[in-house]
């Protein structure tokens, strides 16, 4: 029987965290990835956790940070979370929540926000079955300003 396990990211982990980045619609090398892990795992208003079957195979994952904004208190937001299509209702996303919920609780944030798109009907029925409830709504806008190009932040649809 397999076990499944969540834990932090490891930068061994960005082959496969590159690789279901796809699935949310965002291209991103492992170099990058690798990157990015290696810059934010020692960061305390980040943390990455990864869901891994038996210990190697990283099915899933997910980026939590600290946001303080001006207007309230400060909250833990899931910046994206992820679970491979094959592995998908098998509890692996309720897992990577629940160490969100863990993360949280530790750095003393009493809520947190989670975002999907609407059309990602699948995700809004995953939140609203945790005891997430529809807080607003808002349009994101995004100023691309002149430098040096980041290959894994532009999205791409997938249907």
């Amino acid at each position: 029987m397999a076990t499944l396990e969540t834990r932090r990211a490891l930068i061994t982990d960005a082959t496969s965290v590159s690789r279901l980045c796809l699935l949310l619609g965002y291209d991103c090398t492992e170099a990058l990835m690798r990157q990015r892990i290696a810059k934010l795992r020692d960061d305390p208003n980040h943390a990455i956790f990864v869901a891994a079957i038996d210990g190697a195979e990283v099915v899933g994952w997910v980026h939590v940070e600290t946001r303080m904004p001006l207007t309230g208190k400060p909250f833990a937001d899931i910046v994206a979370l992820v679970v491979s299509a094959t592995h998908r209702r098998l509890g692996i996303g309720r897992a990577l929540a629940e160490r969100v919920v863990a993360w949280a609780q530790i750095q003393q944030l009493s809520t947190i926000h989670a975002r999907a798109q609407e059309h990602r009907e699948d995700a809004l029925t995953f939140y609203e079955g945790l005891g997430y409830a529809l807080y607003k709504e808002h349009q994101v806008y995004r100023r691309v300003l002149d430098g040096p190009d980041d290959t894994g932040g532009t999205p791409t649809i997938v249907d």
